[in-house]
């Protein structure tokens, strides 16, 4: 063995040495030494517990009953429900998904300087065109996709992907 190896195993062996010191023999006498205080804590803990009874036993004041008759009292409503207020009709039409009627398909996109053409169901429209069979309208044209919304309220969109027909 070299002397590094040698140095290294002799460390070991005390550590070894010192853990089986600290756990056998030196625990023993922690043990004994909190045994001997725990009269003082008893006599504190006692101390403590009779301060308490005593406050409880001249009554509780106003406010504590009030937080204690309010704690036990049934709730009117669950508080973490969350209300939503009243809808009103064109809100709730708001909400309401862009049904089609039938289907439309954007198969071809023409640009011509600034004006642009969709091809929906082999007809070409452009920007504010109305729609035959739904009377949605066109809001905007890409090359990739159209939106399409209903005339009567302007946050209705419906995006029309570009449909490869071979």
């Amino acid at each position: 063995m070299s002397t590094g190896e040698k140095v290294l195993v002799g460390l070991m062996m005390l550590a070894l040495v010192y853990g089986v010191y600290t756990v056998f023999f030196s625990a023993p006498q922690e043990e004994t030494a909190s045994l001997n205080g725990s009269n003082k804590d008893m006599e504190t803990l006692n101390i403590f517990i009779s301060k308490i009874a005593d406050k409880t036993n001249n009554g509780l004041s106003e406010a504590q009953v009030y937080a204690l008759q309010k704690a036990q009292a049934d709730w009117k409503q669950d508080p973490m429900m969350i209300i939503e207020p009243k809808l009103t009709q064109e809100e709730i039409a708001a909400r309401q998904p862009l049904v089609l009627k039938n289907q439309i398909l954007y198969t071809g996109f023409l640009q011509m300087g600034d004006k642009r053409l969709a091809i929906l169901n082999g007809i070409e429209h452009e920007i504010g065109d109305r729609l035959e069979p739904d009377g949605l309208i066109v809001r905007n044209i890409f090359p990739n996709h159209v939106v399409v919304g209903s005339p009567d309220i302007k946050s209705k969109k419906l995006i029309l992907p570009m449909e490869e027909i071979e």
